[in-house]
Formats: C-alpha cells, sequence, structure tokens
C-alpha cells in the first residue's frame, strides 16, 4: 500500500514544488489518517502536496486554493487505515478546507469532504488472515488541524 500512495504522491507532484516551502502540521480525520495524525507538506505557491501519518494510517493528497482571499482550498486524500484488530479501510475524499489564519500562514485549519471507503473486516486469530466480510461506500470526513 505504501508504493502505490508514493506512486500516486509522485504523479501529481510537479518538479517546480520541490523549490517550494515546508509544513508541519498535526490534526485528527481522515485529511491526518485517523484519530491523530501529523501531515508532512511541500506548499507551491497556492498548492499544497502532502503524506500523513497517524494513528493507524496513513495517506496523501493535495490542497489548492481558490478563492482570492486564500482562506478556501479543495483538494484530494487517498490512504489506509489499518484496523487494530480486524478491520482494514481504505478511502479517497474530494476535501474541502478553511484556514482561518490564511493557506500560506501558521493556524487552524477545519476541513470536510465526501468520498468512498472499501472496508475489509479480517479474522485475525483463526482465519489465517482471509478476508470475512467486505464493506463499501460513501463517506463523510471532519477534519481538524493546526499547521506550524
Amino acid at each position: 500500500m505504501f508504493k502505490n500512495l508514493t506512486i500516486i504522491l509522485l504523479a501529481y507532484i510537479p518538479l517546480s514544488a520541490w523549490g517550494g516551502d515546508f509544513e508541519f502540521s498535526v490534526g485528527g480525520g481522515y485529511q491526518y489518517s485517523g484519530i491523530i495524525g501529523t501531515q508532512f507538506a511541500v506548499k507551491d505557491d497556492d498548492k499544497k502536496y502532502f503524506i500523513s501519518l497517524g494513528l493507524p494510517g496513513v495517506s496523501v493528497g493535495m490542497q489548492s486554493v481558490f478563492s482570492s482571499n486564500e482562506n478556501h482550498s479543495v483538494g484530494f486524500s487517498v490512504g489506509k487505515l489499518a484496523g487494530i484488530f480486524s478491520a482494514d479501510t481504505e478511502y479517497g475524499f474530494i476535501t474541502y478546507n478553511y484556514h482561518f489564519s490564511g493557506f500560506r500562514n501558521n493556524g487552524w485549519v477545519l476541513g470536510t469532504g465526501i468520498g468512498y471507503y472499501n472496508r475489509d473486516e479480517n479474522r485475525i486469530f483463526f482465519g489465517g488472515g482471509e478476508v470475512k466480510e467486505r464493506e463499501s461506500g460513501i463517506a463523510l470526513t471532519f477534519d481538524i488541524g493546526y499547521k506550524f
């Protein structure tokens, strides 16, 4: 899964982004890969490309400013949450974020999104890791974080 996420992230990062600024943020929600997580981002002008590591998952994504006041951004996030005991969840979301201090500044970020998830229930102890039940559908996400 990490290999797939890396390929997706690299496909969306233009070469000019490597000259951008770096950003670190902490938060909760799917954009932060779980209950609590961190985002490491490269910012290039009005775009941000990130990888998130959280409890208990990993994700990659991108955000782009779409308004003149730079408080609003849209983007996507794809990733996987590893089940502690049984359920693994893969997801992809289209996201909207509101940056209280602006996209380029430090401060609080509040986000939401809609997307698709696929959850596999596994038999851990006696099933040899086989998939017991597969569930998929549409979900909403709510995210909150702080950018440093």
